[in-house]
């Protein structure tokens, strides 16, 4: 073959979707999760992901009040109520006010790094469907060498839908108050390893529905009622999940998430301490809470005793649903379950398929064993 069309070629498959390979059931799942718009408020698409998934399975579906999902699979033994949470929400945008000439001024929907926002394609959620913006930046060729290395602060950032006026973009069914996603392709990597938007916290939804599909598939025997959660606007300060426990009403809870790789250039372990490949993790310690001393230490046995590598993890500057189940009523043993992810709250992120598997492997292995004795066990201190 001639040498030229083989780089054609190469690029050719490099530069293909993901939706064009082969993938099995939960490479497609987080596919799908990803790839769906759903900054905080604004998560109808992937809450019919969610909800299409637990139908399937038969479950008993409520809503609580902000839209959050619960979903009981039938085949449970009864005993306590264990809640296991994930978030449905992604960090976002809001539009803000149109500019007379057709540009679109934002808000941030969560923690962003500004230096991540400008010359990004973004999804904005309109009245008539979707619609596509480019965040702008100014050329190299007219920015002077001052300004070059600075970072743009979130109120000189706007988007850019290619219209020339205000109406016009209000014609595209666009107005203040719109979510705006980020839009990024799901793409397969070297090493089994997965690129994509809205890891946090699409990779925790994946690991919860894959884990609720083995249970039932497989007949395996659950020693409680699993009531499985799917919270909404996580990213601005853990709303659905101060809701949705009311209504789940959770003797112990399980949170899944993001976990923060530190395993690139520029950070190291001052800063966390998982990364990819090396099984999952858990916070021992983030900004909204310190997991029950007891629950952690019966993971890290069960995650010892079934092969499991389960990675410490204490940060700060990180919050989760599991602080919400620790707090509710008089209080609850909580933990989390993490999968290492690099690139956190970006356009795009990595994850290693290995650390899923293992995360999906580990949180049916400690459902197994939260029996009446044993989670009443946990929430003692006499």
């Amino acid at each position: 073959m001639n040498r030229s069309w083989m780089f054609v070629l190469a690029a050719s498959l490099l530069a293909a979707p993901a939706s064009s390979q082969t993938l099995d059931a939960s490479a497609e799942l987080m596919r799908t999760l990803t790839e769906a718009p759903g900054p905080s408020a604004f998560e109808e698409s992937v809450r019919e992901i969610v909800v299409r998934e637990f139908e399937d399975l038969g479950a008993d579906i409520r809503f609580d009040g902000l839209g959050s999902v619960l979903a009981t699979v039938p085949g449970g033994a009864g005993g306590p109520v264990v809640m296991v949470t994930a978030h449905l929400d992604e960090v976002g945008l809001m539009v803000q006010y149109i500019t007379p000439d057709g540009f679109i001024r934002v808000k941030a929907l969560g923690g962003w790094l500004r230096q991540a926002l400008p010359d990004q394609r973004w999804t904005i959620l309109g009245s008539d469907g979707p619609v596509m913006g480019i965040s702008g930046i100014r050329t190299v060729h007219v920015t002077p060498a001052a300004q070059r290395e600075r970072v743009w602060a979130l109120e000189e950032i706007f988007l850019d839908v290619g219209a020339t006026s205000r109406d016009e973009v209000e014609a595209m069914g666009v107005r203040p108050g719109d979510g705006i996603a980020p839009l990024s392709d799901f793409a397969v990597l070297a090493n089994e390893r997965y690129a994509a938007k809205a890891w946090d916290d699409r990779v925790g939804l994946a690991v919860m529905l894959v884990a609720a599909r083995r249970i039932r598939d497989e007949g395996i025997q659950v020693p409680s009622e699993v009531v499985w959660v799917a919270t909404t606007q996580e990213e601005i300060g853990l709303r659905g999940a101060q809701t949705a426990v009311a209504l789940a009403e959770p003797e112990i809870g399980i949170s899944i998430e993001a976990g923060v790789a530190a395993d690139f250039p520029g950070i190291g372990p001052t800063q966390a301490q998982e990364r990819l490949g090396g099984g999952p993790g858990m916070f021992l310690l983030d900004s909204s809470m310190i997991p029950n001393r007891k629950f952690r230490d019966f993971m890290f046995r069960i995650a010892d005793e079934t092969g499991i590598s389960l990675q410490p993890d204490v940060l700060t500057g990180y919050g989760e649903d599991g602080a919400e189940i620790q707090r509710f009523d008089s209080g609850r043993p909580s933990v989390n379950i993490t999968v290492p992810t690099r690139y956190l709250h970006s356009h795009t992120g990595i994850i290693q398929r290995s650390d899923f598997d293992e995360a999906v492997q580990l949180l049916i292995e400690v459902l197994q064993r939260l029996d009446q004795e044993t989670v009443r066990e946990l929430g003692s201190f006499r």
